[in-house]
């Protein structure tokens, strides 16, 4: 299924990658000042949901040829009638999808896959980079390939992140060797540009085909495992209703559509919740979600329930068995960065403080053998410096041994 959605790969998504289509020939019908000139649109899908990618998508096609993205279905009554892209049935945005990748002379598109494991990894790191900017680093990394490529862009639309005239004028800043681009940053770009309805369709389809068919890098998580996990889930208490658009066997029907409102995926992360090691790498740690999840309490009748004799061991479905408390400790989240920054501000004071207490101690040293007054620190220290320069040249050499392989210990014959 993932391989008629060229954007998806087979393989397990645990870092983030780009899809380019093949330029269309009509954007190259010239060269120079001669050159066809093109518009293009950005949109995104996925910036809510804890679950899955966030994807970010554009397209692009001649200045003439926008009429036809509208005979196609981008916008019109089309998006009239269903606001945006997103509130389209899954088999109509495929079947958008398909007619872009039949007008495949005169429309080009690209989307930037963003993995969870990279979105968290970023948005947790000492110096934080949001979400926000993360998304204007994707949309930047996907227009600036298409203007590589040679397609002369003369105008772009942007649905915004924030406030449309500063997320503007950050866009532009990226690009100041080309200064004839056009650019408009809006809300609901998809609703008014047809050429943002054709990005937001690219990213859409791509996003929910990644979560769709899920491939797990856990080697103990597989689908069919989920499943029948989903199975005892079900015999505890009645399923939720799924959408008619998602296939019972598939991993949407498990983990539900990725937002933390839908009850399915609250339950996928309360039931995949390892104790050690959280969740697979299809969950955003950064989230509020995760993180409210990690610390949360358990009820008094929680409690009740994990103490009686007669309760059975609950296991996660990577087969670990849960203690029968939720939590061996508090996690403290809030602020992280700051706590980081002022715990290595104070790394230096400390150090100095540990320098002058053991100056202290080693000036009241007294031994048995000689009296306080024929002791000098100040040889006993460079005794002690001396003895470590001594020893400097077998510490690098044990160090260098244990990082050699055969072939540097043993020549080699050429």
């Amino acid at each position: 299924m993932s391989a008629s959605v060229p954007s998806v790969r087979d393989a397990p998504l645990t870092a983030s990658y780009t899809y380019s289509c093949e330029v269309p020939a009509e954007c190259y019908a010239g060269k120079g000042a001669k050159r066809v000139p093109c518009v293009l649109g950005v949109d995104e899908a996925g910036r809510g949901p804890v679950l899955g990618p966030l994807v970010y998508g554009v397209a692009y096609c001649p200045e003439d040829q926008q009429e036809e993205l509208r005979e196609v279905g981008f916008a019109g009554e089309l998006t009239s009638l269903y606001k945006d892209s997103k509130s389209l049935t899954a088999e109509k945005r495929t079947s958008l999808l398909e007619a872009l990748r039949e007008h495949h002379a005169s429309m080009g598109w690209a989307v930037r896959v963003m993995s969870p494991q990279d979105i968290s990894a970023g948005m947790l790191r000492r110096n934080a980079h949001n979400l926000n900017a993360q998304s204007c680093d994707a949309t930047v990394m996907l227009i600036q390939g298409v203007l590589d490529s040679g397609v002369d862009v003369t105008q772009i639309f942007v649905d915004t992140v924030g406030d449309p005239a500063t997320y503007a004028r950050t866009l532009r800043g990226y690009f100041p060797k080309h200064p004839h681009i056009q650019w408009t940053v809006t809300r609901k770009a998809d609703v008014i540009y047809p050429i943002v309805g054709a990005a937001s369709i690219a990213a859409k389809v791509t996003r929910d085909r990644c979560l769709e068919h899920w491939s797990y890098a856990e080697r103990n998580l597989t689908i069919q495992n989920l499943l029948s996990h989903k199975r005892k889930w079900e015999q505890d208490q009645p399923p939720e209703t799924a959408t008619d658009d998602t296939d019972q066997d598939s991993n949407a029907s498990i983990t539900g559509s990725g937002y933390p409102g839908d009850p399915r995926t609250v339950r996928y992360l309360k039931e995949t919740l390892d104790p050690v090691f959280g969740w697979a790498g299809i969950v955003r740690f950064s989230w509020a979600t995760a993180k409210t999840m990690l610390e949360e309490p358990l009820t008094k009748a929680e409690q009740k329930a994990t103490t009686s004799m007669d309760s059975l061991p609950k296991y996660t479905a990577l087969g670990t068995r849960l203690p029968t408390t939720t939590r061996g400790y508090a996690l403290r989240w809030i602020d992280e960065p700051a706590t980081l920054t002022d715990y290595f501000s104070r790394a230096g004071s400390r150090k100095i403080g540990a320098a002058r207490n053991f100056s202290t101690k080693a000036s009241t040293i007294k031994t048995a053998s000689e009296p306080p007054v024929d002791f000098n620190i100040q040889s006993h220290l460079q005794t002690e410096r001396d003895a470590q320069r001594n020893s400097r040249p077998g510490i690098w050499a044990d160090l260098s041994l244990s990082c050699a392989d055969f072939a540097d210990i043993f020549q080699m014959n050429q």
